[in-house]
């Protein structure tokens, strides 16, 4: 049977995050949604085995999420907002703020129990201390220079840091390492000024 991850969610930087924490991995297609219309990806799945992360909200239709529950083997991990959500479809429910990557990696790895699960060369190794140093101003927004000012370090030195954080984690992005980051409390969400982001 083939597996699929769904993650579903309006904001980019949930989806964007979870795709990244995923992303090598696991040997399955993930694939991303944002808006309601591209549902009917799902709908068309037979006989598919399915992980799927999705904001409450997209679960308002009962009648679609049953067709797809019938013909399919199917785990829902409900993403809210805040605690003291419930939902019929979903297996478990996380609040986005409190979820963390070892939770999706446990969901994902629970899932896909006894199948082919491939993990790329540096995958999972431990960041040092310096990259965490590097991997936090990255995530507050920092260029490379002033990465290295800060850290009385050369920009060379930064660059080949940034290329083993990208290495370990299996991220390249910036966004998608600033979701890691605030996930394994690296850093503080309160700790990002959004001017500097942009």
């Amino acid at each position: 049977m083939t597996s699929k991850i769904y993650i579903l969610h309006r904001s980019e930087i949930v989806q964007k995050g979870i795709f990244a924490i995923l992303k090598g991995k696991f040997n399955c297609e993930i694939i991303q949604i944002r808006n309601i219309d591209e549902i009917n990806q799902l709908i068309r799945t037979i006989g598919t085995k399915l992980l799927v992360f999705v904001e409450l909200a997209y679960l308002n239709d009962s009648e679609l999420w049953e067709s797809i529950v019938k013909k399919n083997t199917i785990k829902m991990v409900g993403l809210t907002c805040g605690p003291g959500q419930s939902c019929k479809f979903c297996d478990s429910i996380f609040s986005i703020d409190l979820i963390s990557a070892s939770d999706i990696i446990k969901e994902v790895s629970d899932f896909l129990e006894g199948e082919d699960i491939s993990t790329p060369e540096h995958e999972g190794e431990e960041l040092s201390v310096r990259e965490k140093e590097v991997l936090k101003l990255v995530a507050l927004g920092h260029s490379n220079k002033i990465i290295a000012d800060k850290l009385f370090i050369s920009i060379h030195t930064v660059i080949s840091h940034r290329k083993n954080i990208t290495e370990k984690l299996g991220i390249k992005s910036i966004s998608g390492l600033t979701v890691y980051a605030i996930l394994n409390q690296v850093i503080e969400t309160d700790d990002i000024n959004p001017e500097d982001l942009i």
